[in-house]
């Protein structure tokens, strides 16, 4: 992919800076426009672009439309030793859920694992930046989140859960901690927005479907997405709803309210749940570490069907562009720029400074 023509490449400190600063122009408490910016600045160099810093000028919008509390009175009730529910207050769900697994860490700290329920919340972007919180202080972690109908039922013409996506981390002897993060569809809602943004055709057709239920490889005509294995991605989603719509008292299935096309006055009442395993409540930490590495290595050094591709565990792509993004920079589409652009000149801060600029 050419950066020189459509893109900019930027340092990714930069990022951070430029979304605490963003946050901060509308308000945001320090903490609040920290751990966001974190979120973004670490989605970002992973990768995950459709969930990263292209959605800044949302949520400052959804901050000043009232939807977004920028300044949060987050409580959190222990409801027994290993448990406990988080109240949000409305603000971004990066910041609910980041303290949400940080508090389940240190139950875990005590009684060896740590599950906190997380209401009042909105839009927490990707998920691995919770489980990967964990995986970074030694435990397992794992989150998961509801959303908006988006997924067809299988046999149905309209949707009733959304893309509900769960990660699990791990932590590893010789690199950053094992992650898997995904949604039981093909794409992401966001990253199809993405499709339709940059004038591209769906590779397929088991990504998404019209308003009436038809596949279609038309991202501007994607109404719904697709399950993956049909009832079996479908079960996955359920699962996510249970966990956390359903213990949080939150809405759920079809009544997840939208990220778009609703006032950004309206609060979303989105929900999310952690949980941290202390590995070495169950067996000495790097035993285990050592056994995850040993399966990860013997998994890539299995024998290739195409010799030019490498044989990979999950989080394997995003380790290789956080590498990348790292050393040579962030590439910022053309047109995101623009809004970023747009967004500094609004909010009177610096703008992201593109290392490519004359």
């Amino acid at each position: 992919m050419s950066e020189s023509v459509t893109h900019h490449l930027v340092e990714h400190q930069d990022i951070r800076r430029f979304a605490f600063d963003a946050f901060k122009a509308v308000d945001c408490t320090d903490e609040v426009a920290d751990l966001t910016a974190y979120a973004l600045w670490l989605t970002t160099i992973r990768g995950v672009d459709s969930h990263a810093i292209r959605l800044l000028p949302h949520y400052v919008s959804a901050v000043e439309g009232g939807r977004l509390n920028p300044q949060p009175n987050i409580t959190i009730d222990d409801t027994a030793p290993a448990t406990a529910i988080l109240d949000a207050d409305h603000t971004l769900g990066h910041v609910a859920c980041l303290r949400g697994m940080r508090h389940a860490m240190q139950l875990a700290q005590t009684v060896g694992v740590g599950v906190v329920v997380i209401k009042n919340s909105s839009h927490n972007g990707a998920m691995a930046t919770y489980g990967i919180e964990a995986a970074n202080n030694n435990m397992i972690g794992l989150a998961t989140t509801n959303a908006a109908p988006k997924v067809r039922t299988p046999n149905s013409t309209s949707p009733f859960f959304g893309t509900n996506p769960t990660c699990i981390a791990a932590p590893m002897l010789n690199e950053e901690p094992f992650c898997f993060d995904a949604t039981p569809v093909p794409f992401s809602a966001n990253k199809v927005k993405t499709y339709a943004e940059d004038g591209k055709t769906l590779p397929h057709l088991n990504v998404a479907a019209d308003e009436q239920g038809n596949p279609t490889a038309d991202p501007s005509l994607a109404f719904q997405m697709l399950p993956i294995g049909d009832y079996k991605g479908f079960g996955f989603l359920m699962m996510a709803d249970i966990l956390s719509s359903m213990l949080s008292g939150m809405p759920s299935g079809d009544n997840v309210s939208g990220m778009f096309g609703v006032p950004l006055s309206e609060k979303r009442y989105l929900a999310q749940f952690c949980i941290a395993i202390r590995i070495s409540a169950f067996r000495d930490l790097d035993a285990f570490k050592q056994d995850l590495q040993k399966n990860a290595d013997k998994i890539r050094q299995q024998p290739r069907m195409d010799s030019e591709v490498p044989v990979m565990i999950p989080g394997d792509p995003e380790k290789a562009t956080t590498s990348e993004r790292t050393t040579r920079g962030v590439p910022v589409k053309a047109f995101d720029m623009e809004q970023f652009n747009t967004l500094a000149d609004r909010l009177k801060i610096q703008p992201l400074q593109p290392k490519d600029a004359d």
